[in-house]
């Protein structure tokens, strides 16, 4: 396993985003992602759907391609996710065609010291008190490019759609599904952009991980689905993409842990639990506790090391976007996932993401309609 995870600065979603924004006359933040330039110039399509999948990588896929016929027959352009290869972090750096770096879109929750308190980025909600800070989102303003694209080109061409929204709790998991997939059929007639999220199968595979058969279930009905709205959207150039991949783990609890915990200034971890950040106040005796435990199962690196290395990405750096996290990280390696105590309960969770693997960070676009 390297040592250094550095991003790269053409192959990533941060490029795929500006890509899109290139073709609807656009001025790009960042470099564009080449193959896909390549693909879109050449298109007679006037339509283009992104479609991601949550934590669909491009292992899951290989992993899953007899249940996935329709998406493996496609061509498939690799690149890479962010750092941490998470959900807040990855599609924020895709839908905003900017780096972690410039948006603060770091990880699931971070520490906002105006509150001196540990919050779900997305939400605003305390990991703690599970209060809601509606003045969090001041700290990270950001603008996506779907509203980029319909302000540039002066009017309404560009729209999305994200499955959470439309879920409904009485419906079962295929009835869901088929909705969602229905919305965003019917967007694809008013608009030349949509951007379509859905959460599956990351859900499911947070709960189960990857193997288990509902698993399984939920990916035949994604690909059959899919397959469906392309043939019958024939005029719509669509590119599939993932945010992350997603590995099965063991959750390493060390809330009762007073050895690890005496090395710490705050008891609590932020970021992701497979790129775990900490406040450490010992740091001699934080590297001993690592060493003779961690080693096998993460990398251990400061913050400083991660920001000169490039590893949240380029440009100008949100203002005080290092309050956000502590000044060690543990990165994950092999199948351990952190918990502070305040994360999902034994036997609650057996898959996640975030980690270094390839498993986490390979990524496919696959494309329709071409």
């Amino acid at each position: 396993m390297k040592k250094t995870f550095t991003l790269p600065k053409k192959t990533t979603l941060v490029n795929l985003g500006n890509s899109i924004l290139k073709h609807f006359n656009v001025k790009p933040f960042h470099d564009t992602f080449i193959p896909l330039d390549k693909i879109l110039k050449k298109t007679d399509k006037k339509k283009i759907c992104l479609i991601l999948f949550d934590a669909c990588g491009k292992h899951i896929i290989e992993k899953h391609k007899n249940l996935m016929p329709f998406i493996y027959s496609h061509q498939h352009i690799e690149l890479n996710s962010t750092f941490p290869a998470t959900t807040v972090c990855a599609t924020t750096a895709l839908t905003t065609a900017k780096y972690p770096i410039e948006t603060g879109y770091l990880g699931w929750n971070q520490y906002y010291q105006e509150f001196n308190d540990f919050l779900d980025v997305f939400s605003s909600r305390s990991k703690l008190t599970k209060n809601i800070y509606d003045d969090a989102k001041k700290r990270h303003p950001i603008e996506y490019i779907w509203e980029i694209i319909n302000k540039t080109n002066n009017k309404n061409i560009a729209s999305y759609i994200q499955s959470f929204q439309i879920y409904n709790e009485k419906l079962s998991t295929k009835e869901n599904l088929i909705n969602y997939f229905n919305e965003t059929d019917k967007l694809l007639k008013k608009f030349d952009f949509i951007y379509s999220y859905c959460t599956e199968p990351d859900h499911h595979m947070h709960e189960f991980g990857t193997d288990d058969q509902k698993v399984k279930d939920v990916l035949v009905i994604l690909n059959d689905e899919l397959e469906k709205l392309v043939n019958k959207n024939k005029d719509v150039l669509f590119l599939l993409i993932a945010d992350h991949g997603m590995v099965d783990i063991d959750q390493w609890f060390y809330n009762d842990n007073q050895e690890f915990l005496n090395t710490l200034e705050k008891p609590f971890c932020t970021i992701e639990p497979r790129f775990c950040s900490f406040f450490v106040k010992d740091e001699n005796k934080f590297i001993e506790y690592y060493n003779k435990n961690l080693k096998e199962y993460f990398i251990l690196k400061t913050s400083k090391e991660l920001i000169k290395e490039h590893t949240f990405g380029y440009g100008t750096p949100l203002k005080d976007v290092e309050t956000f996290f502590g000044n060690y990280f543990l990165l994950g390696t092999k199948n351990l996932s952190i918990n502070d105590g305040t994360g999902p309960l034994p036997g609650e969770f057996n898959g996640n993401h975030a980690g270094v693997t390839p498993q986490e960070t390979e990524l496919y676009l696959t494309i329709f309609n071409e």
